[in-house]
């Protein structure tokens, strides 16, 4: 997909000074240019940006993962292959991305970010998740804190990376009064500092 909307541009360039979910070189093979082009891939959320250079600051263009399915390529002549399975939208039809990683490592690294890319996929994640996190609120006797309404420019996004911000921000939360229920009580002599626990609870 080529990118023409300003919309989607500001987006891209507004997250550069924020790490994505995933980046990294893949070899992606053209609808005219048969052969492979080494591409800088840049995954946020359900969006897949690809650049020519990783120091551009204008993508190529993007792959929407959304209800799209990703499968290794296992009879390909290049090694590490796999593809991706737009689906057909109105009026139009779906579409077959053919990727390639440069070694088996990142072969599976990618393959398990791009399954996860999914808003719908959050959506189902994030309920248990919150339940979760207000159970053990209440069992820490913690009021449960609400996601910050001022997340820079991400507060701007769209709903899919809105469930994303939520559920880093219930997960954060569950790890730490996690840690504070497997605390064991300290004794006079054997208490850390309130400036060591800040750091062990900031470093989740």
């Amino acid at each position: 997909m080529k990118l023409h909307q300003k919309p989607v541009l500001s987006f891209f360039r507004g997250c550069r000074t924020q790490a994505p979910d995933r980046e990294g070189i893949l070899l992606k093979k053209g609808t005219r240019n048969t052969s492979y082009q080494r591409r800088w891939f840049i995954l946020r959320g359900n969006l897949l940006f690809y650049l020519e250079n990783q120091a551009d600051h204008t993508p190529l263009g993007l792959i929407l993962l959304e209800n799209s399915q990703v499968e290794p390529r296992l009879g390909a002549t290049e090694p590490y292959a796999f593809t991706i399975l737009t689906p057909r939208a109105e009026g139009t039809g779906g579409r077959a991305y053919k990727l390639a990683a440069e070694n088996q490592e990142e072969l599976g690294a990618w393959l398990w970010a791009l399954a996860g890319a999914s808003w719908r996929r959050l959506v189902v994640l994030l309920p248990p998740l919150e339940a979760r996190y207000r159970e053990l609120c209440q069992a820490a006797g913690k009021e449960p804190s609400s996601p910050p309404e001022d997340c820079g420019f991400l507060a701007t996004l769209s709903t899919p990376y809105s469930f994303q911000e939520l559920h880093e921000h219930f997960g954060k939360e569950i790890r730490v009064l996690q840690m504070v229920r497997r605390r064991p009580q300290a004794s006079p002599n054997g208490s850390r500092s309130q400036v060591e626990e800040e750091q062990e609870l900031n470093s989740c």
